[in-house]
């Protein structure tokens, strides 16, 4: 079949008619700017698909990683830039609208999120600091990259949008794992947190659907809390737990002052990151005894004490991107004796944030700490200012990806965790920014929906600024 297709004549024809497709597509999506926009939201909806991790069919040959992986092949590859290549082109004329504004958000980032702007910067320098460089700057290269392109998400879609995009995300994904099973979302301790959100993701889309699509969306809320179940994963259950609780939390932390509201939700996260830390300490009483299953959490305090050692011989910019974890190069790894007691090799950190202190140092661990810390104050300001009761998607983003990865290592890969912290990042900076400007309307209306600017059924007015 592959020798039938790279036929000269065969090769000739079939690049013919996709250009002429092509060309067909073109001109029908960019005849109408809405036409355009649900196209975005599309290939936006479907980017996310495969950076979080759906695997179904050929999607994971698309994921931007593989563009960074020493083992990718060349016809890969190719197929991977073509594809997002044809994309951008068939968006062209609304990305060139778009990106009007770039100096404007260039300046808002430098002005509200610093932290995340030297984060950023420590990513793409990290090159110098690896004993991979040339691999190292490639991965980083294509890291920032693809942050690039979530900022552009977050920075064009309002809240609602967001919202929309998220909820077609985590609905599919429910849908595919009652259709084809869990697999395709990876190992359990992945698809766990994957339904935990998604079942709090739609449920406030439910809340303010129409009464025709409540249901419709309850339903499929309802199946991820039973998908968290059957996924096995403790952490997915602890994890659904504290979001359920953080709904009820933020009703009450809403009426409060900013600082006040700020302090709360500290000490909210302090306990939750305690809990989990107590069921750390205890696991081998908790998981062997009281569940009678095999003890796997011990082994990750045994990884991250040598995580910890590692770090502190490059303390100040860690080792780089991908310049840690590398199997490949056998005794020459510098995590070759990063073990469990029983003889496990690490791959990873079992921790986002240690893994973060991997690559990036201390120094990069403080940074992203700190525009954490920024981006929760924001959160809170969003949730106060906006009279909705969904204003506290920002909070509830920031509460599962700390969770997550106090086990798992999603915040310095392209990975869902990753993604959703860049998408609330922009957003809220290019909120507060506009608040500056404008601060007139304490009160915003920003998830407030309306049913004919959306792609799904809602009620409610929207008074959010268009993205279009």
């Amino acid at each position: 079949m592959k020798e039938l297709i790279l036929h000269p004549l065969i090769f000739s024809l079939l690049f013919l008619a996709g250009s002429v497709y092509f060309v067909i597509a073109f001109q029908l999506i960019n005849s109408n700017s809405r036409w355009s926009k649900l196209f975005e939201q599309a290939c936006a909806t479907v980017f996310l698909m495969i950076i979080g991790g759906i695997t179904i069919g050929l999607m994971n040959k698309f994921h931007p990683r593989v563009l960074s992986l020493r083992t990718t092949t060349l016809p890969t590859m190719s197929l991977t830039l073509a594809t997002y290549g044809a994309c951008l082109l068939l968006l062209a004329p609304r990305l060139n609208n778009n990106l009007k504004d770039t100096v404007y958000v260039l300046s808002s980032f430098l002005k509200k999120n610093l932290f995340f702007c030297a984060y950023l910067l420590i990513m793409l320098l990290s090159f110098a600091f690896s004993n991979i460089p040339a691999s190292t700057f490639k991965a980083s290269i294509v890291h920032i990259g693809v942050t690039l392109a979530l900022i552009y998400i977050g920075k064009q879609y309002n809240w609602k949008e967001l919202l929309t995009v998220l909820t077609w995300y985590h609905g599919i994904a429910v849908i595919f794992v009652l259709v084809f099973g869990q697999q395709h979302l990876g190992h359990k301790n992945h698809a766990g947190p994957t339904m935990a959100i998604g079942a709090i993701i739609l449920y406030l889309w439910s809340i303010n659907a129409s009464r025709n699509y409540n249901l419709i969306f309850m339903s499929l809320a309802t199946l991820a809390v039973v998908f968290v179940q059957q996924a096995g994963s403790g952490m997915g259950k602890a994890l659904l737990f504290i979001l359920i609780c953080l709904l009820g939390f933020l009703r009450f932390i809403k009426r409060l002052p900013p600082r006040t509201a700020f302090a709360c939700m500290g000490v909210f996260l302090a306990l939750a990151v305690s809990l989990l830390i107590l069921i750390t300490e205890n696991a081998e009483y908790i998981i062997v005894e009281k569940l009678g299953k095999d003890m796997t959490l011990t082994g990750r305090t045994y990884i991250w004490t040598q995580v910890v050692d590692a770090i502190n011989q490059h303390p100040f910019f860690g080792y780089g991107v991908g310049g840690f974890w590398q199997e490949w190069r056998g005794p020459d790894d510098p995590s070759f004796n990063i073990r469990t007691p029983s003889g496990f090799k690490a791959m990873h950190a079992h921790n986002g944030f240690l893994d973060m202190g991997l690559y990036f140092g201390w120094f990069g661990l403080i940074l992203f700490s700190l525009s954490l810390l920024v981006n929760i104050y924001y959160g809170v300001l969003h949730l106060i200012r906006t009279q909705d009761a969904t204003a506290g998607l920002p909070l509830i983003i920031f509460t599962w990806l700390m969770i997550t990865n106090f086990t798992e290592t999603t915040l310095v890969s392209i990975s869902s965790g990753w993604a959703f912290y860049v998408l609330m990042t922009a957003r809220l900076t290019m909120d507060m920014t506009a608040e500056d400007i404008n601060d007139n309307s304490p009160i915003q209306h920003s998830l407030a929906f309306e049913s004919t600017s959306s792609s799904l059924p809602i009620n409610l007015e929207e008074r959010n600024h268009s993205s279009d």
